[in-house]
């Protein structure tokens, strides 16, 4: 979840960057979530996940849609 977070911030510092990059971020926060879901960790780091999803800004190759 670290990974994506700083992902996301780095992104709204610095700007927009390439659709394989953003392909990348999203299999990672799939397989995080995925991972989180099947240890029985949903509940603890639902707000945390979310967050991740609300602090995008204005990413294109509809990052924000597949998150």
């Amino acid at each position: 979840m670290h990974f994506v977070e700083f992902v996301v911030e780095l992104k709204n510092t610095y700007g927009d960057i390439d659709e394989n990059f953003y392909t990348s971020v999203e299999n990672t926060y799939a397989n995080t979530l995925e991972l989180i879901y099947n240890n029985g960790l949903l509940e603890k780091c639902k707000e945390r996940a979310l967050k991740v999803v609300n602090d995008i800004d204005n990413i294109g190759w509809r990052f924000h849609d597949y998150l």
